[in-house]
Parts: structure tokens; sequence; C-alpha cells
């Protein structure tokens, strides 16, 4: 964390340097400035994560400075230091969400108690950050491997169209993807409403019955062309398909004119 001190007296400025262990507290770095140009250059600069501000200053005031940040630098967070107790200055500073208000002369121990309030504050800020971060990220690795999951199922479904006369196994079909047997399973009946064994044979079934129509191919070849290698196989799941044998199914189809 980086902290800003802004008083337009040196030996104020030093003071607070002097007597407040900001190492101790979690600062990398302490800077300072006298006005409220030098301030803006800074926190132009540097990511600043709490500024200490004099109210009195001879541009422009710590109030006017902490609006500036409000725009310019939302993520620092500000204290004030004046030596007037008025109540439209505080009022203003709760205005800008100012952390704290401390009456000159200050004493330290107190300051130093803001000082750990805001440091507080800051790490809960980047604490939440973080989460929020990480749960974009979460979100955004979760669609991404959703997908490459959905892509990986379509292609293991225009794999199965194209070789329906192939041997395909599920398992061989999941490695191919990268996925595994049971997450392609599940997510393919996700998409298409059915497992992969229930759809390679649903393709197989639908190609079979337009080969069938052909008279120049007989029930053994068209059982090959759709990957049985088995002739009873084949017509054990073509009659529980359509329900009726292979055979059967076309000599209807060829005896009707």
């Amino acid at each position: 964390m980086k902290i800003l001190v802004v008083d337009d007296e040196p030996i104020a400025v030093q003071g607070v340097v002097d007597s407040v262990d900001f190492k101790k507290l979690g600062f990398c770095a302490v800077y300072t400035a006298e006005c409220y140009t030098e301030a803006v250059e800074v926190l132009l600069r540097e990511k600043i994560d709490l500024a200490i501000c004099d109210i009195e200053m001879p541009d422009e005031s710590g109030i006017e400075l902490i609006e500036w940040m409000r725009k310019h630098s939302p993520q620092t967070e500000s204290i004030i230091l004046s030596g007037h107790d008025e109540f439209d200055y505080a009022r203003q500073a709760v205005r800008l969400d100012c952390l704290e208000y401390v009456l000159k002369p200050v004493r330290y121990e107190v300051l130093t108690e803001v000082v750990e309030r805001a440091v507080r504050k800051i790490q809960n800020r980047r604490k939440t950050q973080i989460m929020t971060e990480y749960g974009q990220k979460y979100i955004e690795n979760l669609q991404k491997s959703e997908t490459e999951e959905g892509d990986g199922v379509e292609k293991v479904a225009r794999y199965v169209d194209e070789h329906l006369d192939s041997d395909l196994s599920v398992s061989a079909l999941a490695g191919m993807v990268f996925l595994s047997k049971d997450h392609l399973t599940r997510s393919f009946k996700k998409r298409y409403g059915k497992t992969v064994s229930e759809y390679i044979l649903e393709k197989r079934m639908q190609l079979a019955r337009e080969l069938l129509w052909d008279p120049r191919l007989t029930v053994t070849m068209v059982a090959g062309k759709v990957g049985f290698g088995s002739y009873s196989h084949f017509t054990e799941q073509f009659k529980k398909y359509y329900g009726m044998p292979p055979r059967d199914f076309q000599k209807i189809r060829r005896e009707k004119p």
C-alpha cells in the first residue's frame, strides 16, 4: 500500500511521517506534498491507497482535493486534518465519504488508530475485489469449458454421422474429444436428449432403413454398411426398432409398386 501526506506546513508533514509507523501498518511507500497541485501530481503518478490531507492549503483546500480524488482516484481513502472544529467542514467531509476528521494539534496515537481503521477498510475492499474478479474468472472459465464441451459433443455427433459403418466405441469417442466416458454421456444426453449409444443406434437404423430400399443390397451387405459385423445382431436390433426383421421390411418395400 501507498500513503500520501498533504500539508502546507513542512513541520506538520514531518511530524505525521515520524510519529506514525506506516511501515508497520503495511505501507511500502510514503509520499508527501505541500499543496493541492503537488498532491494531484503524486496521485496522477502513483496509485495511492490513503491520503491524509490538511484542510487549509494555499491554492485549494483539502476538501477540494478529496473531491478531485473521488473523480480521478476513487480507490484512495482519505483522512482530513484540520485546526478548525467547524461543522460545515465536517459535513462536507462526511458527504465525500472521508474516513475521519481529525483535529489539530494531532494526537498521533489517535491518528494511528484512524490509519489502522483505514488499512482494514482498504484490505477488505481488496479482498472483495479479488473475490469478485475470481468469481468473474470462474464464470468465464465455466462458460469457456461449456463451450469447449459443447464443441466436443457436436464433434462426436458429426463423427458418428460420418462413420456409421465403423466400430463406434463410446470410450474411444470420449477420448477423441478429451472427455471421460461418463462426462461425454451426460453432456451428449443434455444436448441431444439421448445417450451416445442411443444416438448411434438411431442413426444406424435410419440409414439401414434407407439402404434396404435398394434392391441391389442384401441384408448382410446393409448390416455391414451400418456397422454390424453380425447378421443376427443386426436383425435383432432392427426388429426391436421397427417391429419386424429387416428381410420382411425389404420384401414389403420391394413389393410396393
